[in-house]
């Protein structure tokens, strides 16, 4: 607990030399982590930026279904962003930018796990990121067990 908060106080210290950017989100998605246990829900996350564009981004998400299904603590990445035009589902042009994200999650019932994703169709402009059908991997943290998941939207708004 001493190592979090010298962690965010050393964040706090140096945050003049970065433009930090918060943000929230909401979506919907299910995970099956083994024959028995699986869930779907609504995820609310929120995080913030270290950098004005989402190059590297520090979040918490809850999963909830209608009640506490899981947490984790996520550290994603946007690389690279072009910009696109597809007038048929935004109305303003909007950047293409993949993200990948990675975790630790807990889950009610079953325990931690690693989690990674990859959001190959995610989409930003100035204030809002919009991902669709996002890949989700799943490691039981005890014996290496295999899940998955999708995410089958994601809206996010930068503050």
């Amino acid at each position: 607990m001493k190592r979090v908060l010298m962690f965010f106080l050393l964040l706090l210290a140096l945050s003049p030399l970065f433009a930090f950017s918060f943000f929230y989100g909401a979506g919907g998605e299910g995970e099956r982590l083994d024959d028995e246990n699986h869930y779907a829900g609504l995820s609310i996350d929120m995080g913030f930026s270290f950098f004005s564009e989402p190059y590297l981004m520090l979040d918490a998400e809850v999963v909830l279904s209608p009640l506490f299904e899981s947490v984790s603590l996520n550290l994603s990445t946007s690389p690279f962003a072009t910009p696109v035009r597809l007038a048929f589902l935004f109305p303003n042009p909007v950047l293409y930018s993949p993200k990948l994200r990675i975790g630790a999650q807990y889950v009610y019932r079953d325990g931690w796990y690693y989690k990674a994703e990859l959001a190959l169709l995610n989409f930003r402009d100035t204030s809002f990121e919009y991902e669709f059908l996002t890949p989700i991997l799943l490691i039981d943290a005890l014996d290496y067990s295999l899940g998955y998941g999708v995410r089958l939207v994601k809206f996010t708004y930068f503050i």
